[in-house]
This record gives C-alpha cells, sequence and structure tokens, in this order.
C-alpha cells in the first residue's frame, strides 16, 4: 500500500475537523433555526472526521484498496490463473445395490 495514502487521509480529516470547528464557532453566534442547523451541521462533519479516520485504520486490515493502489491482478481479476476452470475429475460410477 502506498505509504502517503495515510498522510493524504489525514490531511483531509484534519480539514473536515477545522471546517467543523468553524461550523459550530459560527452556529454558536447564530440563533433560531439558523444556530440548529449550523450545530447540527458542525456535529456531522465531527462524525465524518471520526469515520474516515476509522475507515484509513481499518481499510487496510479489511483489505480494502484506496483509488489507485491496487495491484494489477486486482483491478483485473480474469486475468490470472485463479480464473481457469478447475481441472475435469473423473466420473465416479454410482454404488452397486
Amino acid at each position: 500500500m502506498h505509504p502517503f495514502f495515510f498522510f493524504g487521509a489525514i490531511h483531509h480529516a484534519v480539514l473536515l475537523a477545522v471546517l467543523a470547528f468553524f461550523v459550530l464557532f459560527a452556529a454558536s453566534k447564530a440563533d433560531g433555526f439558523v444556530k440548529i442547523l449550523g450545530n447540527v451541521l458542525g456535529y456531522l462533519l465531527l462524525i465524518c472526521v471520526v469515520l474516515w479516520i476509522i475507515a484509513v485504520v481499518l481499510g487496510p486490515v479489511l483489505g480494502i484498496h484506496p483509488f489507485g493502489t491496487m495491484s494489477f491482478n486486482d483491478m483485473h481479476p480474469g486475468m490470472g490463473p485463479h480464473w481457469a476452470h478447475p481441472p475435469m475429475q473423473p466420473m465416479q460410477a454410482p454404488p452397486a445395490k
């Protein structure tokens, strides 16, 4: 796996967290429906940050590859030896009664 994918993912998570901070800050200064909407959007962004970090950590463990880091056989599953049909087994005669 490409090691710089983690740096890019953490970079995006930090940017989302900063955006959530500013949305929550602006919501704290607002009144009425705008305050409720800002709080909901800010907390949704923070939830997205947490899910993003969990996905970055668990992706390689579960075998999920980020875009652009798959091997050739992963992108074209029909191109390998595992695609061939299994060898024919000789037919067995049914048991005599």
